[in-house]
């Protein structure tokens, strides 16, 4: 006879797992594994469709810039050509310097110094300016390309106003009377920064085919990277952490939109986590749900049909009364099945709810960030400072021409790249170096043309112009190269120059360099009190010294570079 043991109640280890628990446990792992699975390509199919949102939006927004610039500026060409229209204004000088004001009146500060160029060589202006004797407006490029397409304005790029030193494009259109006769050329001058500042938005700008910024908002990251020379279409690209998308516009511009790359995985991760969140909650609930409907529909029954056995088995009978029939509880399963499946088509059509409604609320955000955007507040650009012209301004008032200024700027420049200076000082020592006697506008001009010797106490005034002109450019740390030339470039090597009595390494290079170029190009040019002098003459001077000027009042190297490129110098310094 076969004998079986009965098993320890205490011996769990060989006991299979309560339905419930097993049924718990497999479900909860295929719903994870599966809920891991869907959410992450949900999130990959949102943050891919979130980024493509807003890098179009970028795309937008450099395009709608564009647009927007190039109409503001064609607005101006219009008018141009309506102007042009009425030539009877034209024939007189009375009504087209009225016409110049009402110009100027009407859309200053956009418009700059309005100008008509007649077809004899007179120039007229609003405010007046006085271009000088030599200058006649028909060799200008804006009159011979407006002379050369009679039908409509045409542009000149981006240039450095003479008078505002600000970057400028210019429209000009040719005026013809009733026989087709060039009457003259009507130009105007758009200040671009003051044209862009109502159309930027926040981290864009304007720039030149060079990647000089001509108008800007907000903080840039990307400007010293960016050369946009041959650019046909949009462009875009990333410099570290920022993006950026060009468009070519109009007169040789490029509009510059930059959006920040963190930003950018911020919003696309905002989404795609809520997405996922969103879901994690949802299939937790249904997990929940899920567990009840199995405890009641499977379970339970089958605690039943246990409890109904064991009754039997204990000899209390079947309780076939709760039962009924052997197919119960088979239909009681399958009853429980479609009522699970009724569930989770329940949920899944909640989750779709809930999707669509995330969605809608995605493009809101998103209408919602458009409208702030077009109402961010606006600020204006600090404007770069030129000098070339003002110093041109300044000889005016003690030489008889501007070709002072521009000699010292060549010669300043061709010293400091022989001295191997870096790239960045040399280009701001030739920027700067027609300012250095800019203090000498507050210096009588009966003193500064006097034709003898000057008394000590005209010359203690006229040494005073260095201190006036380094009050004049101020104490920015932009402007430190400027302000070093224009306060020491009468310093001496040797400590005998002023108005400090500084020597040798006290002296900052830059005015070193101005210092004896200006020398030079004194000793060579004809003064009230003296006669040029030929090259020879004065490397002599410079290099041995005279009663007035010695050798040692100069840096030795720099002597050594003067001495050994004079040939160059002198072609320089003879050169138109």
């Amino acid at each position: 006879m076969k004998v079986f043991k009965n098993k320890s109640d205490s011996d769990q280890t060989t006991n299979p797992p309560k339905l419930e628990v097993y049924l718990t446990k497999r479900i909860t792992k295929i719903v994870f594994l599966s809920t891991a699975f869907v959410s992450f390509v949900l999130f990959l199919i949102t943050f891919f469709l979130v980024s493509r949102i807003v890098q179009n939006q970028q795309l937008v927004r450099v395009i709608e810039l564009e647009r927007n610039w190039t109409n503001a500026v064609e607005s101006f060409g219009k008018l141009l050509n309506t102007l042009s229209g009425q030539n009877k204004i034209f024939k007189s000088e009375d009504c087209i310097v009225t016409l110049l004001e009402q110009i100027y009146e009407q859309y200053h500060p956009l418009v700059a110094y309005p100008a008509f160029g007649r077809s004899d060589g007179k120039m007229f202006t609003y405010p007046k300016h006085d271009f000088g004797p030599d200058y006649d407006p028909r060799k200008r490029p804006w009159y011979q390309a407006a002379e050369q397409n009679p039908e409509s304005y045409v542009l000149v790029k981006p240039f450095i106003h003479a008078i505002l030193k600000e970057h400028t494009i210019a429209l000009a259109k040719a005026v013809y009377d009733e026989e087709k006769n060039l009457l003259g050329v009507l130009g105007l001058d758009l200040v671009v920064s003051r044209v862009a500042d109502a159309l930027l938005i926040d981290r864009s700008y304007i720039v030149d085919e060079t990647g000089q910024i001509l108008a800007k908002k907000g903080t840039l990251k990307t400007l010293s990277h960016l050369n946009f020379v041959g650019l046909e279409k949009i462009a875009s690209g990333r410099v570290d952490l920022t993006n950026y998308v060009a468009k070519p516009s109009i007169a040789g511009t490029y509009v510059v939109v930059e959006d920040s790359l963190l930003e950018q995985i911020l919003i696309s991760l905002i989404p795609s986590f809520s997405v996922v969140s969103t879901f994690f909650i949802v299939n937790l609930f249904v997990v929940r749900r899920l567990g009840k409907t199995l405890k009641k529909v499977v379970v339970q029954p089958m605690e039943n049909i246990v409890e109904a056995a064991r009754c039997y088995l204990s000899g209390r009978g079947f309780e076939i009364e709760e039962i009924e029939e052997p197919t119960y509880e088979t239909k009681t399963l399958t009853s429980g099945l479609s009522d699970m499946v009724t569930i989770i088509e329940s949920q899944i059509q909640e989750l779709k709810a809930s999707y669509d409604q995330l969605e809608a609320s995605q493009r809101e955000i998103e209408e919602a960030y458009e409208s702030l955007r077009l109402k961010e507040e606006e600020i204006r650009y600090a404007y770069n400072l030129f000098s070339e012209r003002l110093g041109a301004v300044i000889e005016s008032f003690d030489e008889p021409t501007g070709e002072h200024v521009q000699r010292v700027k060549k010669l300043a420049k061709f010293l400091a790249e022989k001295l191997n200076l870096p790239r960045e000082l040399v280009e701001q020592i030739e920027f700067y170096a027609p300012l250095h006697d800019i203090g000498k506008i507050k210096v009588p001009k009966e003193i500064l043309n006097k034709p003898g010797r000057l008394t000590y106490e005209e010359f203690e005034i006229v040494k005073k112009h260095v201190l006036w002109g380094a009050e004049m450019i101020g104490d920015d740390e932009k402007l430190k190269v400027a302000r070093n030339i224009v306060l020491y470039h009468h310093e001496r090597y040797d400590g005998s120059g002023y108005p400090f009595g500084l020597k040798d390494g006290e002296i900052p290079i830059e005015a070193h360099i101005v210092g004896l170029v200006d020398v030079y190009d004194a000793l060579r040019s004809d003064r009230p009190y003296k006669k040029a002098l030929n090259h020879e003459e004065a490397l002599r001077i410079i290099v041995e010294g005279d009663e007035k000027t010695s050798p040692r009042q100069f840096s030795p190297e720099l002597l050594e570079i003067f001495s050994k490129y004079s040939d160059e110098i002198k072609r320089l310094w003879e050169e138109p």
